[in-house]
């Protein structure tokens, strides 16, 4: 089997998942291919209902890497997908079968294919002092400036998850986040990699999202997000802090109503998509196509590009 790539990116919502299946089928099935899914939410046990993972019962036979990889609250990076990912691809490619990559979390696949730099992981007690300079009313950013002009040039002012994550960086290691980025992994070794991106107009991903989200919601989301809670104990930490959960959150510490929390769901998932669409756009590889024509014409056109 030659190391060959075949990979489904783009917006949420647009039937990445259902188009990989049918290309895998066409390919020859799973005793062909298998899915490396690459999402941030995915990656965690028990969040099933808020990232609409497809269940072991639908999966048709297929492997599944990269999911129920990570517990509730237990930090997961671009690092660490990056070599579990490359893993996962090396484990198909030795079983003679194509690595199917699907998913729309940008970061992630970029350091898959392209390499990025080994981070330290989370420090609390870093994060702490960090929360404490912040609260006596420093300014984080300005700090950022001084040990790290290029990285604090690139964070607006108002991310504070990654004002923080860039200071922990240099607190940890001594060296400034930007320096530790030009020092990246190589990139991954295969023979071939070819990307499909999929995106839609505003009106049709908007119907898509707020029937997605209708159906987390009558699917128990919010029991889900209390589980997840009691799990990691922390309402912040991951993956309760992405779209969905944190508004269950929300919802759980009786803060709203479950109107305002739905439309926050969609709002939220919205703007994902034009930060998805954004990222995406910088993908070198990737062959765009329109999820409007549905996954039958988008599986032909697929296999189209991958047989030329």
């Amino acid at each position: 089997m030659r190391r060959e790539l075949l990979a489904v990116v783009g917006l949420t919502c647009t039937g990445k998942g259902k188009l990989a299946l049918a290309v895998a089928d066409a390919l020859g099935g799973p005793d062909a291919a298998s899915i490396v899914v690459c999402d941030s939410a995915k990656v965690y046990r028990g969040a099933d209902v808020g990232t609409a993972k497809l269940p072991p019962a639908e999966r048709r036979g297929y492997e599944f890497y990269m999911v129920d990889v990570a517990g509730p609250g237990e930090a997961f990076s671009a690092g660490r997908y990056m070599r579990e990912g490359r893993a996962a691809c090396e484990d198909v490619w030795a079983r003679g079968k194509l690595p199917l990559v699907v998913g729309g979390t940008g970061l992630y696949f970029r350091a898959f294919v392209d390499g990025i730099a080994e981070m330290p992981p989370a420090d609390e007690d870093v994060r702490a002092s960090l929360a404490a300079r912040r609260e006596r009313g420093e300014d984080l950013h300005a700090y950022l400036s001084e040990v790290d002009a290029a990285a604090a040039a690139r964070i607006s002012p108002a991310d504070d998850k990654r004002i923080v994550r860039a200071l922990e960086v240099f607190e940890l290691t001594g060296v400034p986040l930007s320096e530790l980025h030009r020092a990246e992994q190589p990139a991954l070794s295969a023979e071939r990699i070819v990307v499909v991106a999929l995106a839609a107009s505003r009106p049709w991903l908007a119907e898509r999202v707020a029937e997605r989200t209708r159906r987390m919601m009558a699917a128990g989301l919010r029991a889900e997000a209390a589980e997840l809670l009691k799990i990691a104990g922390d309402p912040t930490a991951p993956p309760l802090n992405a779209i969905g959960y944190r508004q269950m959150v929300r919802l759980l510490s009786g803060e709203g109503d479950e109107a305002g929390a739905v439309m926050s769901i969609n709002r939220e998932t919205m703007r994902l998509a034009k930060k998805q669409r954004t990222w995406f756009k910088r993908e070198p590889l990737a062959v765009w196509l329109d999820a409007e024509e549905g996954t039958a014409r988008l599986c032909e056109e697929t296999l189209a590009i991958w047989r030329p």
